[in-house]
């Protein structure tokens, strides 16, 4: 169904920690909704980033809220995935994006750069009211008291904003979320390290190998043992970015157990002995990487909500994905979508803690399963040689030789779970179920003031 669009009875103020994917989408449909939005992003726009891979669940919100012409200016619509060995270079298998499969989603699976969605986001939130501030870092966040429930930030410049709820939509190195916690987040290191890098499309064009990879609206994979390569054009094809994924700490450089987007290396120090010559020449093509760490959480993030009830995290902040995965700005903008319903239906301030509640409750499950699926996909294609490798190449190769409709159905049951999702029916249904028949009571009718003049009494003569 199509992204709810009403105006809530109340109008809060809500601040929003992070000016990623979560946080502008989030405050896009709060804004819709009639809510006072103001966002805190540290950076600008001026950052390093890499591709961004829509899955259907994600495209059809998307297109919901642009329409169809305005998302493919900045997008490629993936017509399949190669797979290839890592080392050799040959086709395996091969992955199709049936139009028929995705039109049964309601979406598309699209290819675009991280950058142009954050800016198509930017350009949603702030036409529908939201204000993102740039350039300004949170320093300290103080939770509600008795006296006043509105939770404050203080910024680097010593400016104090409140607000009636605070998002911490600011990624995995959340400093809302050590808030929530109460507690330092304690996160270990997962044993993956991903690279992320940048070409520029006429640089590919030169070497006959690499040159139909930045041609081709496709997402290929190359899968090796502990390590896999995954990229796709970008930007009408001017640039083809690549994730490189390293299990179990194999490119010689110590885990430090940082998690972060930040991180700039020089390609050099990749160690990519073990890559075919196609694929050390496809990275070598970058100037820089950005390396980013996979970090454990053996118990999870239980709380998304802080102990004052004012106080929610967002996308990578209440479920870190993992990194280089399909599903992490889907998550996040399904996150966005699911608080932006709830809200829509606002009438009173002693409703906060059950929509709180209820958006904890419809969006955890789904976030920590598809996060397990990213997760099994990465260590799929990354097999140590071996029997279990070899029997996922057989399996591959028989998507090349033979395509039928059984071979469709078993796909589509693949991936209907994750994609046939829809963000705002889950809302909606909670708030049909659930939702309306929690009001307080004052909000009742009450039987002093039913009208019962049109009632006409019926008197029996006995």
């Amino acid at each position: 169904m199509p992204t709810v669009s009403r105006n809530a009875m109340l109008n809060l103020d809500f601040l929003v920690v992070g000016g990623g994917i979560g946080g502008l989408a989030v405050a896009y449909v709060l804004s819709k909704a009639g809510h006072r939005v103001r966002v805190l992003e540290r950076h600008d726009f001026n950052v390093p980033s890499g591709g961004q891979r829509v899955p259907p669940n994600l495209s059809k919100i998307l297109r919901q809220w642009v329409g169809e012409e305005e998302l493919m200016k900045i997008s490629t619509r993936c017509v399949g995935t190669p797979f290839h060995h890592l080392r050799t270079g040959d086709l395996v298998g091969y992955f199709h994006w049936k139009p028929a499969v995705m039109a049964e989603t309601g979406g598309e699976f699209l290819l675009m750069h991280h950058d142009d969605l954050v800016r198509l986001l930017h350009r949603l939130a702030t036409g529908a009211g939201a204000k993102v501030l740039l350039n300004s870092k949170v320093t300290s966040i103080r939770q509600g008291t008795r006296r006043s429930s509105r939770p404050k930030v203080t910024l680097a410049n010593g400016d104090v904003l409140i607000a009636d709820i605070l998002i911490g939509a600011d990624g995995y190195k959340s400093i809302v979320r050590d808030v929530v916690l109460g507690e330092e987040d304690c996160a270990k290191p997962g044993g993956m390290t991903l690279y992320t890098g940048v070409i520029k499309a006429e640089d590919m064009l030169q070497d006959p190998e690499l040159r139909p990879y930045a041609l081709a609206d496709e997402w290929p994979i190359f899968m090796g043992a502990h390590r896999s390569v995954c990229g796709h054009p970008v930007r009408a094809k001017k640039e083809f970015f690549f994730h490189l994924y390293s299990w179990h700490n194999l490119d010689g450089l110590e885990q430090n157990g940082e998690e972060s987007w930040d991180e700039i290396l020089p390609t050099e120090k990749i160690n990519l002995e073990n890559h075919g010559s196609k694929v050390q020449r496809l990275i070598g093509m970058a100037p820089h990487v950005i390396r980013t760490r996979f970090m454990s959480r053996k118990n999870g993030i239980h709380d998304w909500v802080d102990s004052s009830g004012r106080i929610v995290l967002l996308g990578d902040a209440a479920h870190p994905s993992f990194p280089g995965g399909s599903h992490g700005a889907s998550m996040a903008v399904e996150d966005a979508v699911v608080l932006g319903s709830l809200f829509s239906h606002l009438r009173t301030m002693n409703q906060i803690p059950s929509f709180l509640s209820a958006y904890q409750e419809l969006r955890q499950r789904r976030c920590d399963l598809v996060k397990l699926a990213d997760i099994g996909n990465a260590q799929m294609v990354a097999m140590p040689e071996g029997p279990a490798a070899d029997a996922r190449d057989d399996d591959m190769r028989h998507t090349i030789e033979e395509w039928d409709e059984g071979t469709m159905k078993a796909q589509f049951e693949e991936i209907a779970e994750i994609f046939l999702y829809d963000a705002g029916d889950a809302a909606e249904e909670w708030w049909v179920n659930w939702g309306r028949f929690s009001q307080p009571a004052r909000n009742q009718p009450s039987m002093m003031n039913l009208n019962f003049s049109s009632v006409t009494s019926t008197v029996r003569d006995d």
